[in-house]
């Protein structure tokens, strides 16, 4: 595999350095191996904990992919996203779409190392490397429709597979984390927020885009969400002050927080709006508490 990938990539259980040897990778401290499905390491050891769920959770993304009818790749589709018509995807592309260019324009430099967390068919790896930065995709998914194997219909660039709550990466060697969709799947908030913090170096960005959220006084059931975990798919819908405590407990710095489309605030949220830096931040942190269920794009960076 790529030797330079190689380099930045460690055990998920001990976080040791991982050697290359007979076509997978061992660790050279606990000795754990791991194989490769063509070039895509397959990180998502046993001994992690969750991982029972986890994989759990991989089945159920194809039983849902396949019974709604969207498993089959459409290379129409695919090489718009995420600026494709909802007619053709569904609404979430709206959010995801206005998010992810919030994050190009502001936050997106040339020669960036980036990393997508939950990344499925690494459908923004396209615009990263447009724009110069180098790019690795990591999921628990690699399935060749709708996980890390369609990558390969975007270009030729890294992919991983790995549990969000123990990246498989050394310390401080990404300018910029994402994910899109993905941070109210994992088991545990905070640890997930707190490992894409820990790859992410100094002065570098964490972002997480398009995250389910609901009112303080919304249930934490959301009605939309039943059919997913009846397939063993991990949801949670979380407030927006439980997104914005996992960053600060992560050492992040919050940028900006706004409603996933960009809509407009209301009310006192509106007044908030124009406080110099933190204002938007501020009026979406009012306005989704008092709602019922919606989107939350968080913009953070990590102290120099």
């Amino acid at each position: 595999m790529d030797a330079a990938v190689l380099e930045i990539l460690c055990c998920p259980v001990c976080r040791r350095r991982l050697d290359e040897e007979d076509a997978a990778l061992v660790c050279e401290a606990c000795g754990r191996s791991f194989d490769l499905d063509g070039d895509i390491p397959l990180l998502l050891h046993d001994d992690l904990p969750g991982a029972r769920e986890k994989k759990r959770e991989i089945e159920g993304w194809l039983a849902k992919a396949r019974a709604e009818g969207w498993y089959e790749p459409d290379d129409e589709i695919d090489r718009m996203l995420p600026w494709v018509d909802p007619e053709l995807a569904g609404e979430l592309w709206l959010a995801n779409a206005h998010s992810f260019s919030v994050m190009l324009d502001r936050y997106i430099q040339a020669g960036m190392r980036v990393l997508e967390v939950g990344a499925a068919k690494c459908w923004a790896a396209p615009h990263l490397l447009a724009r110069g930065c180098s790019y690795i995709g990591s999921d628990t998914l690699t399935d060749q429709s709708i996980g890390l194997g369609r990558g390969a219909f975007y270009g030729g660039f890294s992919r991983i597979q790995a549990d969000a709550e123990h990246l498989p990466f050394v310390d401080e060697v990404f300018d910029a984390t994402f994910c899109v969709a993905t941070l109210h799947h994992a088991l545990d908030l905070t640890a997930m927020v707190g490992e894409m913090a820990r790859v992410t170096r100094p002065g570098g960005f964490v972002c997480a885009l398009n995250e389910g959220t609901r009112g303080m006084l919304a249930s934490g059931d959301s009605p939309e969400q039943e059919a997913e975990k009846k397939l063993g798919i991990n949801e949670h819908v979380h407030t927006v002050w439980a997104y914005f405590g996992a960053f600060v407990r992560a050492g992040l710095r919050v940028r900006r927080m706004e409603r996933a489309e960009g809509w407009p605030l209301v009310g006192l949220a509106r007044v908030l709006e124009k406080l110099p830096k933190v204002g938007m931040t501020a009026g979406t942190l009012v306005h989704l508490s008092t709602g019922r269920y919606a989107g939350v794009s968080v913009y953070s960076r990590k102290p120099r």
